[in-house]
């Protein structure tokens, strides 16, 4: 499963150390990124055999470490579905 994060806002931190946080997490791995002047994303593979809802629970976490949640969702690949951060982590 493949899971896209999504910004609507620009980052007030370094793109990088989010990644560098996500893949610090065995179970994900960066598998692309970009960004532009209203936001950007970052591309993720679930690369073991997690349940989809801990998958992305834990992106959740990493987002909020980083107070990215109220400017962020995703999309996993599976339903394609937009989920907003702030609805996981309630």
């Amino acid at each position: 499963m493949y899971i896209d994060i999504y910004f609507t806002d620009l980052l007030p931190v370094d793109r990088d150390d989010v990644e560098d946080a996500l893949e610090s997490i065995d179970a994900l791995e960066v598998v692309g990124a970009g960004g532009g002047d209203l936001g950007g994303n970052i591309d993720l593979e679930v690369v073991s055999p997690i349940s989809r809802d801990e998958a992305l629970r834990m992106v959740a976490d990493v987002l909020q470490q980083f107070d990215l949640a109220a400017i962020s969702y995703l999309r996993p690949s599976d339903t394609g579905e937009r989920i907003n951060i702030v609805d996981l982590l309630q």
